[in-house]
């Protein structure tokens, strides 16, 4: 997987954006990764900006993650050509150092825990964990208890931060949501200077 990673903003019309994007990079024919930051619950901004585009003070803006720096650089060439034909503007880009997020689980199977903690401890190559300690507890006491019940015989615990390259965190965020168990955090994104 690629490990150079740039951050477009664009602004315009969302779906006029992804289609230029997507359009150029399949023009080009290269094999370039361009991630939607929208689709991937990428963390774009803060409350301020939430709360701009909330009461329509903000036009719309997409954030677009470049498999390539490179390719950035030259769709941002290809933006500029076209600036009198395409109502897109060029709010900002930025090199992109690593990404991030925070999650949670919690399950009351040993099957379900077991799943859950090979997820999270078999990590792909160029990922990193950080604070993950699962701590596993058994109450004989609720041995036998109906799946609803207060108590259950079994429960796992953990929370942690993985971070690495973009589109590796990316990737892994994609895996772990479709666990139903684990609660995660948007992605963040952390920038050169």
């Amino acid at each position: 997987m690629n490990r150079e990673y740039c951050e477009m903003v664009v602004e315009g019309s969302l779906d006029l954006v992804k289609g230029f994007v997507i359009g150029f990079l399949e023009g080009k024919g290269t094999q370039g990764e361009a991630i939607f930051g929208e689709d991937h619950h990428v963390q774009n901004e803060g409350r301020l900006g939430h709360m701009l585009h909330l009461v329509g003070m903000k036009g719309s803006r997409l954030h677009i993650i470049i498999g390539s720096c490179s390719q950035q650089r030259l769709l941002k060439d290809a933006m500029e050509r076209r600036k009198e034909e395409l109502d897109l503007k060029l709010v900002s880009e930025k090199r992109i150092v690593q990404a991030s997020f925070v999650f949670r689980y919690r399950a009351y199977t040993k099957d379900l825990g077991d799943e859950l903690k090979e997820l999270f401890d078999g990590l792909p190559e160029g990922l990193q964990i950080e604070d993950y300690e699962p701590k596993e507890t058994v109450y004989p006491e609720g041995r036998g208890v109906e799946a609803y019940a207060p108590l259950h015989e079994y429960e796992v615990k953990a929370g942690g931060r993985i971070y690495g390259f973009a589109g590796d965190v990316i990737d892994f965020y994609g895996r772990a949501e479709h666990h139903n168990m684990v609660e995660l955090d948007d992605i963040k994104l952390e920038y050169a200077d």
